[in-house]
C-alpha cells in the first residue's frame, strides 16, 4: 500500500512540475490570439504553415522531452530531432559551455560547467545553422575567458586559467553556448560565438510572435528585486513566426471576422508598408531605438501602426569606406540585409521603378517556405523562372545582380574599403555596373547628415545615412548632403 502511495505521490509531483514548466512557454499578449485561434477558420493555410521553416526559428530543446521527442519523423531533413545528428553524436567533444557575460569589449566570461545535451532548453535556427541556449539565473560562477582580436568576428576560448565571475542578474534568461554549427557533418563555425546577452534581451521578438516587451522588462525588474523566482517566461503568444507576425494581432478579427480588422500584406499598396511586413525581422538593425537596453530586434513594433524607423535603426552604411556590414557602395555583406539592398532601387532606378515597389513576398513564398525541397524559398521552380516573368530572355543575365562577390576584391577585418558583397543568390541590389558586376550607389549618390552642432568642414562630423533616411534627418533639423564629399558642398 505504501509503495502505491509513494508512486502516486511521484506522479502528482511530476504532473505539477510538468505543468509548471509549461506555464512560461506561452503568454496571452493583448490583441493576439495565437496560431491555433487562426486555424479555426484558416485550416488550409495553417496546415501549410505548420511544417514551414517559419515554425522552426526557435524551438524547445531536449530539456523538454515531452515536446522535443514528439515531432513527426520527417519534420527536418535529418529526422525528427531538431538538433543535427552529428552534434548529438559529438556533443561531449564540443565546447558546449554557456556564455555568461561580457568582461570588456574584447573579452567574455564563459562558464566552465559543461552543458549536457539533455539540458539544452532552446534550439535557435534550423536549416542553415543552429545555436543552443540554456537558462541562467545570474548567479556567480567559475569561468574561462574568451577573447576576440577582430571586433567580435571570431572568439578564442582560453581554458588555461579559471576566474571568478561575480554574477549579474541583468544577464538572467536563456543564454547561448559558445558554439555555432551547421547541418553538414563536422561543419562548425570556427569563429565560435560571442553573444553575451540573453535571448530575451536581444533576439526574441523576431523569433517569436506577439512578444510583450513591457511584460519582459517588468518581470526582469521584479526578478532583480527578488520578487520573481525566474526569468524563463517567453512572454510571446507563439514561440514561432506565426500568422500574427505578418498579419498583425488578430484577437479582434477572431471575435468578429472582417477585412477591416486584419492586415493582408498582399493587398497593401504603399511600398514601405509592404516592405516592413517582412523587413521588421528580415533586416539588420543597428539597435532598437524604442527600448534600447542591448536589444536589436523589433520589440515594441506594432504592424499597421509603426514604421521601421519608429522602433529600429538600420545598420549603418559607410560611404566610400565600407564596414563589416556594408560595402563602400552600400551592398549588404551579412545576413538579413536584402531589404536594404532592395530599397536602394529607389535611388538607383527611381521611386516608381519596379524593384522599388516590390516586397519580399512578391517572389518568395511565406506560408510554404521550406515545404518544397526543390525550391524552398520561391513560388517558382528556380530564380530564372521567377525573374523571367518580367525579364523574359534576359533572366539569366540579370541574375548576376544577386552575386555581390564575383568581380570584386575580397573583404575582411581591416580590409572593408571595397565593393565586395555577398555570395551568389544572397545579394538583392538589382543593379549591374558596366562590367556586369553587382553594384550599389555611385559616389554622386552617397547620402550624408551633419551631426547636430557639427562643423560642416570636418569629415568626422558627417554621418553616412541611407537615402530613405534623408527626409527624417532634415525634419530633425540636421543638414544633409548628397554627393561624394560633404566637406566640399
Amino acid at each position: 500500500m505504501r509503495k502505491h502511495w509513494f508512486i502516486a505521490l511521484l506522479l502528482v509531483l511530476f504532473s505539477v512540475t510538468a505543468a509548471s514548466a509549461k506555464d512560461y512557454m506561452t503568454w496571452k499578449t493583448e490583441g493576439f490570439v495565437g496560431a491555433d485561434g487562426c486555424k479555426m477558420c484558416h485550416a488550409g493555410v495553417h496546415n501549410d504553415w505548420s511544417s514551414s521553416w517559419h515554425t522552426m526559428k526557435t524551438e524547445w530543446g531536449p530539456a523538454y522531452p515531452d515536446i522535443y521527442y514528439k515531432q513527426d519523423k520527417d519534420r527536418y531533413p535529418w529526422g525528427s530531432e531538431k538538433i543535427y545528428p552529428w552534434i548529438k553524436r559529438d556533443w561531449d567533444k564540443l565546447d558546449t559551455y554557456m556564455i555568461l557575460d561580457r568582461k570588456d569589449a574584447n573579452t567574455n566570461y564563459v562558464s566552465t560547467t559543461k552543458v549536457k545535451y539533455e539540458e539544452v532548453e532552446l534550439v535557435v535556427g534550423s536549416q542553415r545553422k543552429q545555436r543552443y541556449a540554456v537558462y541562467y539565473d545570474g548567479s556567480p560562477d567559475k569561468a574561462w575567458l574568451a577573447h576576440t582580436k577582430d571586433g567580435g568576428i571570431s572568439w578564442t576560448l582560453d581554458k588555461s586559467t579559471v576566474v571568478d565571475y561575480p554574477g549579474n542578474k541583468d544577464r538572467a534568461g536563456y543564454k547561448f553556448l559558445f558554439i555555432e554549427v551547421r547541418p553538414k557533418d563536422g561543419d562548425i563555425n570556427k569563429n565560435n560565438y560571442g553573444t553575451w546577452r540573453s535571448w530575451q534581451e536581444q533576439c526574441i521578438a523576431c523569433h517569436t510572435t506577439g512578444f510583450d516587451a513591457d511584460a519582459w522588462y517588468d518581470a526582469k525588474e521584479a526578478f532583480k528585486k527578488g520578487q520573481r523566482n525566474h526569468l524563463r517566461d517567453v512572454f510571446s503568444v507563439d514561440i514561432s513566426v506565426s500568422c500574427e507576425a505578418c498579419h498583425g494581432g488578430g484577437a479582434e478579427h477572431a471575435r468578429m471576422p472582417s477585412k477591416s480588422n486584419i492586415i493582408n500584406p498582399a493587398k497593401l499598396t504603399d511600398p514601405s508598408e509592404r516592405m516592413v511586413t517582412c523587413n521588421r525581422c528580415h533586416t539588420r538593425a543597428q539597435t532598437n531605438t524604442m527600448h534600447g537596453k542591448g536589444s536589436n530586434d523589433n520589440r515594441g513594433f506594432v504592424l499597421g501602426e509603426h514604421s521601421y524607423e519608429d522602433v529600429m535603426q538600420y545598420t549603418r552604411p559607410a560611404w566610400g569606406k565600407g564596414n563589416r556590414q556594408v560595402s563602400v557602395d552600400g551592398k549588404g555583406r551579412r545576413d538579413h540585409q536584402q531589404d536594404m539592398d532592395l530599397m536602394l532601387s529607389a535611388t538607383i532606378k527611381g521611386d516608381h521603378s519596379t524593384h522599388a515597389q516590390m516586397a519580399c513576398f512578391d517572389c518568395h513564398t511565406v506560408h510554404n517556405v521550406g515545404n518544397n525541397p526543390e525550391s524552398p524559398w520561391l513560388f517558382d521552380k528556380s530564380p530564372v523562372e521567377t525573374c523571367a516573368k518580367c525579364h523574359l530572355g534576359q533572366a539569366e543575365k540579370v541574375l548576376r545582380a544577386f552575386d555581390g562577390r564575383t568581380g570584386w576584391p575580397r573583404y575582411g577585418y581591416g580590409n572593408w574599403d571595397n565593393e565586395g558583397g555577398r555570395v551568389a543568390n544572397k545579394q538583392h541590389i538589382f543593379n549591374l555596373d558596366e562590367e556586369g558586376r553587382s553594384f550599389g550607389l555611385s559616389p554622386d549618390q552617397y547620402h550624408w547628415a551633419l551631426k547636430k552642432g557639427g562643423d560642416a568642414k570636418k569629415a568626422a562630423d558627417w554621418e553616412s545615412i541611407w537615402p530613405w533616411e534623408k527626409a527624417a534627418m532634415e525634419k530633425d533639423g540636421r543638414t544633409t548632403f548628397v554627393g561624394a564629399d560633404p566637406t566640399k558642398r
